[in-house]
C-alpha cells in the first residue's frame, strides 16, 4: 500500500480522522507554547521579591510581579497588594487569584480527551461501513477482487483511529503534568510569600529596634 493512496483506501471516514488529528496537534502545541511562556523558576523569582522587600523596595517588587507573566507572579502580586491587611484578607486575595488562574491553565485540555475518545469510534465506524460494503458485494461476480480493498479499509480506519487516540491521550497526560507542576509552584510561592509577609517581616522589624537600642546604650 502506498502512502499516496491511503485516503482512497481508508474511505471517507479518513478525512474526519485527519481533521481530528490536526485539531489535536493544534491544541497540544498551543498549550505547550503557553506553558513555556507562563512557567518560571518560582524559587528564583520569590527570592528576588523577598530581597527587594528586605531593602524596602516594595514598589520595585510590585513592578517585577506585573512585568512577569504567569500565575506565580499573579499570586505574589496579590499578596503584596494586601500586605497591610489582615491575614485572612491576604489569604482570601491569594485564593481568589488562584481560582482565576487555575482554569486558565486547564483550558482546552478536555478537547484532547474528546479527540482521544472520538477517534477510535470513528475508526470503528469506518470499519463497520467497509464491512457492510463488502457484504453487499458478496453476490457480485467480482467479489474476490473487491473484498481485499474493503477489508484493508476497515483495518486501516481502525488503526488510524487508535493511533490518533493514543497520541491525544499521551498529549493530554503530558499537559496535565505541566499543569500540576505549575500548580505546585503556585502553592509553594503563595506559602513562601505569605510566611514572609506575616512572620519573618515582623521578626525583622522587631530585631531592628533592639539593635538600635543596644547601639544607643553603648
Amino acid at each position: 500500500m502506498k502512502y499516496l493512496n491511503i485516503f482512497d483506501v481508508a474511505g471517507l471516514v479518513a478525512w474526519p480522522l485527519l481533521g481530528m488529528a490536526v485539531f489535536g496537534m493544534t491544541v497540544f502545541f498551543e498549550r505547550t507554547t503557553f506553558f513555556q511562556k507562563v512557567q518560571i523558576n518560582a524559587s528564583d523569582f520569590l527570592d528576588g521579591i523577598i530581597n527587594l522587600l528586605k531593602k524596602n523596595r516594595s514598589l520595585e517588587a510590585l513592578t517585577l510581579c506585573e512585568e512577569t507573566r504567569g500565575p506565580v507572579a499573579a499570586l505574589v502580586r496579590a499578596a503584596l497588594l494586601h500586605r497591610n491587611n489582615s491575614k485572612q484578607e491576604m489569604q482570601e486575595a491569594i485564593q481568589s487569584v488562584a481560582m482565576l488562574e487555575i482554569p486558565i491553565l486547564a483550558k482546552r485540555q478536555r478537547l484532547l480527551g474528546t479527540v482521544a475518545g472520538l477517534s477510535p469510534m470513528l475508526g470503528l465506524l469506518g470499519s463497520v461501513l467497509s464491512c457492510l460494503d463488502s457484504l453487499q458485494k458478496l453476490g457480485s461476480p467480482v467479489t474476490a477482487v473487491n473484498l481485499n480493498p474493503n477489508f484493508s479499509s476497515a483495518l486501516l480506519t481502525t488503526a488510524l483511529g487508535l493511533s490518533i487516540a493514543m497520541l491525544a491521550y499521551c498529549g493530554k497526560e503530558f499537559l496535565r503534568s505541566r499543569v500540576d507542576s505549575i500548580i505546585r509552584d503556585m502553592e509553594w510561592s503563595a506559602h513562601g510569600i505569605y510566611r514572609y509577609l506575616t512572620l519573618e517581616i515582623h521578626d525583622d522589624q522587631q530585631v531592628s529596634p533592639s539593635i538600635a537600642s543596644e547601639a544607643d546604650s553603648s
